[in-house]
């Protein structure tokens, strides 16, 4: 099983808490809430790593941000390990994610982002060109989030649409974000598939707040079908193999066994371990 041993200042010494993963789950979190209990958000300058489990490749992912979000500098370990200090990160984290991967070395790094290129905002556009009220105003994002509902964190990719929202005069734009959830996965031929696990929005505060909202509201549950259409028809090109699971990594990672530091705006990981031959 694999851990962290955080502590307040270099070379580990000052205040301690320890990130934990007692049952070997894939993502084991220690969230904003538990780090400001203890009194340890925006105060890690050095940390232990330790695994019992050699076999299993372990990563340490510490966050910038509450929720799993921000900037993210990430340690990857299958032994103990020390980190006497965290230039550019010191007294920044306020998260942190345990992954235990799997154990199968046999794995393909896709980055989501870097897969789909512009082809999101052309499906995107396609999807909204029916709708005379509403335009994209910037590139979709594709976010790796954790499903906050229990201790052991459930995976998805938020595709987040920033748009604005075209109203009569004498009123101005409203900036708007529509959200879907994404939870991707293996189906029984081994093929890689996606589905929307929830749908949102956002929508800029003013006058006309809940006119536009009773209006956009149907239209982003409407186009759920064609987002899952659009990503797996997408995912289609990827399955040059016959994948044995799924899971995602914040930012852009090139191996299991690699440090990285990333960002969990600029991309999504999706690690696939496959079968041989």
């Amino acid at each position: 099983m694999a851990h962290a041993h955080l502590f307040q200042h270099n070379n580990f010494t000052g205040r301690q808490m320890i990130a934990d993963n007692p049952d070997g789950v894939r993502y084991a979190l220690t969230p904003f809430a538990t780090m400001s209990a203890l009194s340890f958000n925006d105060i890690t300058s050095s940390l232990r790593l330790h695994s019992s489990t050699p076999a299993i490749p372990s990563m340490c992912i510490l966050f910038e941000h509450a929720g799993f979000n921000g900037n993210v500098k990430a340690f990857a370990f299958n032994a103990n390990r020390d980190i006497s200090s965290l230039p550019g990160f010191n007294d920044v984290t306020s998260s942190v994610l345990i992954v235990e991967h799997d154990p199968n070395p046999n794995k393909t790094i896709l980055k989501l982002r870097q897969l789909a290129g512009n082809r999101i905002n052309s499906a995107i556009d396609d999807n909204l060109s029916g709708i005379s009220e509403v335009s994209r105003s910037g590139d979709v994002k594709l976010k790796f989030v954790i499903d906050l509902d229990g201790l052991v964190g459930i995976d998805l990719v938020l595709v987040e649409i920033p748009v604005k929202v075209h109203t009569p005069w004498p009123f101005s734009d409203y900036s708007a974000k529509i959200r879907y959830w994404i939870n991707l996965f293996i189906d029984g031929s081994n093929r890689l598939q996606g589905f929307v696990n929830a749908w949102g929005y956002w929508i800029e505060g003013g006058i006309l707040t809940g006119s536009i909202e009773g209006k956009l509201k149907p239209q982003v549950e409407a186009n759920i079908g064609a987002v899952e259409s659009n990503l797996n028809s997408m995912l289609r090109e990827v399955n040059f193999h016959r994948w044995t699971d799924v899971y995602l990594l914040p930012g852009s990672s090139n191996l299991v066994t690699d440090d990285y530091d990333s960002n969990v705006n600029d991309e999504v990981s999706v690690i696939l371990p496959y079968m041989e031959g």
